[in-house]
C-alpha cells in the first residue's frame, strides 16, 4: 500500500513538473511552430515574471506561427500595455517576424521604430540555423522590452541595452546625406575640370 501511494505521489509530480519542463504552461511563450528553445522561453518567461511584480504590468508575448494567413493577435485592441512578436513559418520554411502593440505603446512602437527593429534582426530571424534564429529572438526581445522599460521608467536590468545601442537600431544612419555630399563633390569637380579645360584651350 505504502509502495503504490509513492508511485502515485511521483505521478503526480511528475504530471505537475511536466507543463513546467517543456514549458506548455506559459502564457508568454505561445511556439506554435516548436522552433523556440530553452535558453529564449526562460528569458522571455523571467522578464514577463518581473514586469507583474510591477505596478503596470506591461507583457511581452512571443508567439509563433505555422504557415497563418492572420498574424495579428486577437483582442489586441482591447489589451493594454502588451507587446506581441509574432514569429510566422511559412509553407517552404521561411520565417518572417511582426511586432503588434497595444494602442498605449504606439508611441513607442511606431510604423518607423517596428520596421527598423525588424530590419536589424532580419537575418537571424531568417536564418534555418535554430541557433542563430532564437539569437535572432532573444535581440528582438531585448530591444522591445529596452523600448517598453524607457516608456515605463523602469529600472534597467541585463536584458537592457543602452541608449546608443537602442538608437543605432531604431534610428539607423541616413546614407543619403553622405551620398548626396559625395554627388555635390563630384560635380564640383567635373565642373572644376571643365572650366580649368574650356580655358586652357581658349588660351591656344
Amino acid at each position: 500500500m505504502k509502495t503504490a501511494a509513492t508511485r502515485l505521489a511521483w505521478l503526480l509530480a511528475l504530471v505537475c513538473l511536466f507543463p513546467l519542463v517543456t514549458g506548455a504552461s506559459s502564457f508568454f511563450v505561445q511556439d506554435n511552430a516548436g522552433i523556440i528553445n530553452s535558453d529564449t522561453w526562460k528569458m522571455v518567461d523571467q522578464k514577463n515574471a518581473k514586469y507583474q511584480k510591477s505596478d503596470q504590468h506591461p507583457i511581452v508575448i512571443v508567439e509563433t506561427l505555422q504557415n497563418a494567413k492572420k498574424t495579428q493577435p486577437a483582442g489586441l485592441s482591447k489589451a493594454s500595455r502588451t507587446l506581441y512578436i509574432v514569429i510566422n513559418v511559412q509553407k517552404d520554411g521561411t520565417k518572417k517576424a511582426y511586432l503588434y502593440s497595444s494602442s498605449d505603446l504606439h508611441s513607442q512602437f511606431t510604423a518607423q521604430v517596428r520596421a527598423n527593429i525588424l530590419s536589424h534582426t532580419a537575418s537571424k530571424i531568417t536564418a534555418d540555423d535554430p541557433i542563430a534564429f532564437n539569437e535572432g529572438v532573444q535581440e528582438l526581445f531585448k530591444i522591445s522590452v529596452t523600448l517598453i522599460d524607457q516608456s515605463l521608467g523602469f529600472k534597467k536590468d541585463s536584458l537592457d541595452l543602452s541608449s546608443e545601442e537602442v538608437n543605432r537600431v531604431i534610428k539607423p544612419a541616413d546614407l543619403r546625406i553622405p551620398i548626396m555630399l559625395a554627388l555635390l563633390v563630384l560635380i564640383a569637380a567635373v565642373i572644376i575640370f571643365l572650366r580649368f579645360t574650356i580655358r586652357r584651350q581658349a588660351r591656344k
